[in-house]
């Protein structure tokens, strides 16, 4: 993998969820990061900014391909300046960061330096997942051993072949006796009451189902959470019509960030289904708190974004017609 040269004039800052800002002389650095904790070989974004005033010259962090060892860095972009107005500007950089090393790790601060002035973010972390790996296997090799291939003409004769018609005729028939005579004695389907509400309906009475079974209060954590994601993306498959069972979170998050009715509370369901991949895949036990916060980010999640019911155009005129006529009696 190649990385980008050392770039001077970048603001570099980074921050866990909040900003680590400095202020002196009217400088103002801060970051912020995308995820404080990614899995091995995942990537995260880190959003650089820095206001000052026009004219000054503020010496910058010196980056490598590097910012710590096991944290490398893949791509800082070009910086945008923004006139803030009243003798200030703004400097906007992205910094693109990987680690294939699982483990913690401390950022040390970055310096910036004014004349005799130096400025410094707040020390920084982030958590490295490592994949599950079964260790219990033992090594194979790729390919095995190939054997010729096989040709099925090489050993029918032509009396197996007319007994081989025979039977697909028979299976044939067979078949076409299934799905349409059958079919005329087959009863009607019995359409449940469930299968009729609404998807947002469904979801909020599947959502309090789990919180009244208890499960994380038992000790069932990887459950409560597997059951939650599952509502979840049944709602989604309903509600967007996007395929959410057989897409992975990132794919999910992704889609749903471009639909208006979800983009507002995005960031909810983006952090439900992390924590969710962290218990199930990397067995976190998450806190109480926790797990009560992804109930709550659920049941938020669905009421945001159910559709908004429109009174129809004669409910409407219906509607105004009596208030006139009972503001024409009162008068």
């Amino acid at each position: 993998m190649k990385y980008n040269k050392p770039i001077k004039g970048i603001v570099l800052g980074i921050c866990l969820v909040s900003s680590a800002m400095a202020f002196a002389d009217n400088v103002v650095v801060s970051a912020k990061m995308d995820s404080t904790a990614i899995w091995m070989g995942e990537q995260t974004m880190i959003h650089l900014e820095m206001a000052q005033d026009k004219g000054k010259v503020v010496q910058m962090p010196f980056l490598t391909d590097s910012l710590v060892t096991g944290i490398e860095v893949l791509r800082v972009t070009m910086p945008d300046t923004t006139d803030l107005g009243n003798n200030r500007i703004q400097i906007k950089s992205d910094v693109l960061i990987t680690s294939f090393d699982s483990g913690f790790y401390y950022i040390p601060p970055f310096r910036y330096i004014l004349n005799k002035d130096t400025f410094t973010t707040e020390t920084l972390s982030l958590k490295v997942v490592p994949m599950e790996v079964d260790t219990t296997k033992a090594g194979f090799d790729i390919k095995g051993v190939q054997k010729p291939p096989f040709v099925l003409w090489d050993y029918i004769s032509n009396t197996a072949l007319v007994i081989m018609g025979i039977v697909l005729l028979l299976v044939a028939l067979g078949l076409l006796y299934w799905f349409w005579w059958r079919k005329r004695e087959r009863p009607e389907e019995v359409i449940s009451p469930e299968s009729l509400l609404p998807p947002h309906i469904k979801a909020m009475n599947a959502l309090e189902e789990v919180k009244e079974s208890k499960l994380w209060q038992n000790g069932q954590e990887k459950e409560y959470y597997t059951r939650v994601t599952d509502i979840l993306r049944e709602y989604i498959d309903e509600r967007f019509h996007v395929n959410a069972m057989e897409m992975t979170s990132s794919e999910i998050i992704s889609i749903l960030r471009k639909n208006e009715d979800a983009k507002l509370v995005n960031h909810k369901l983006k952090e439900i289904l992390e924590m969710a991949d962290f218990v199930k895949f990397a067995k976190m036990r998450p806190l109480p708190e926790d797990n009560e916060a992804v109930m709550r980010n659920a049941i938020t999640f669905v009421e945001e974004t159910k559709p908004v019911e429109e009174i129809p155009v004669e409910e409407k005129s219906d509607s105004n017609a009596e208030a006139q006529k009972g503001t024409s009696q009162e008068k």
